[in-house]
């Protein structure tokens, strides 16, 4: 009996050993779940002791900082979940549109409306008072960490799971989706914040986690949920930050921020030129 093109795919080609770590690999879950959770877990741990352990959101301190960002959240970050994603793409488990990569128009609309609403909280309530300053300072800090914790629990594992048991339908495709990138989210508290893990502050890293992830699934734009994620991130661990400290360096948390957005910019770029979702059209009825 002829064979599937999936199982085509997930037989090794002529030649080639089929090794069983390999034959895991290439099947479903190995591809949509096994390997992105391999790669979370070499995200945190580069997070704790390149981050976490140093305590450099607490004390930014600029060759620390710089390092951080360019080893855990733009390498391990940003730039191998899409190695993962370009894969995926290519086998037909996902698309540009579900990883949140949009056109430039929409995306603009999409980060605009996220503003807006994130101002709208800050005039609510600021965690730093009326320091608005302090504020602006918290989430240029904390952006290279709130993309890449964007790019890996959402972008990559919450998309690969919802591609993983799509056959189960949407609703229960996205709401797997959500859970299990909230709680990863969530599970990225003790690598930022050694010691810090209490039941209180889990609870609120798990609602938050769970509710960006719900965002995430509704809007499907990878610029807006980074937005959404940082500023989580800064509410949630204000109370820990120094304003004073992080003004003292406000140059390289700024540097930062733009090594980090710049090169999620300059992926968004290549993945339009070299990839695109072109929508199939209805089947007209007879």
């Amino acid at each position: 009996m002829p064979r599937s093109p999936q199982t085509d795919r997930d037989h090794a080609a002529p030649g080639e050993p089929d090794r069983p770590l390999s034959r895991i690999l290439r099947s479903a879950p190995g591809r949509l779940l096994l390997l992105p959770l391999l790669l979370f877990a070499v995200w945190v741990a580069e997070t704790f002791f390149f981050q976490g352990r140093q305590q450099i959101i607490l004390h930014p301190e600029p060759s620390g900082l710089l390092f951080y960002t360019l080893m855990a959240c733009i390498f391990v970050g940003i730039v191998l979940p899409v190695v993962l994603i370009r894969q995926a793409f290519i086998r037909g488990d996902v698309n540009m549109h579900q990883l949140g990569f949009r056109p430039l128009k929409r995306t603009l609309l999409m980060v605009t409306l996220t503003v807006l609403v994130i101002w709208l909280a800050v005039v609510l309530q600021n965690p730093f008072g009326p320091d608005r300053m302090a504020l602006l300072s918290a989430f240029l800090l904390l952006l290279p960490t709130g993309i890449a914790s964007a790019m890996v629990c959402y972008v990559l594992i919450g998309t690969h799971v919802q591609a993983l048991v799509r056959e189960r339908g949407v609703l229960v495709a996205i709401l797997a989706g959500s859970l299990i990138s909230g709680l990863l989210f969530a599970l990225t508290l003790p690598a930022h914040m050694p010691g810090a893990a209490t039941i209180e502050t889990a609870v609120r890293f798990i609602s938050a986690g769970i509710l960006v992830a719900l965002f995430f699934f509704a809007v499907r734009d990878v610029w807006a949920v980074s937005i959404v994620v940082t500023a989580g991130l800064v509410w949630l661990i204000a109370g820990w930050l120094d304003p004073a400290e992080i003004a003292r360096q406000a140059a390289v948390c700024a540097a930062a921020a733009l090594l980090s957005a710049g090169t999620l910019a300059a992926i968004q770029w290549y993945l339009s030129r070299h990839y695109v979702t072109i929508p199939a059209p209805a089947a007209i009825p007879r």
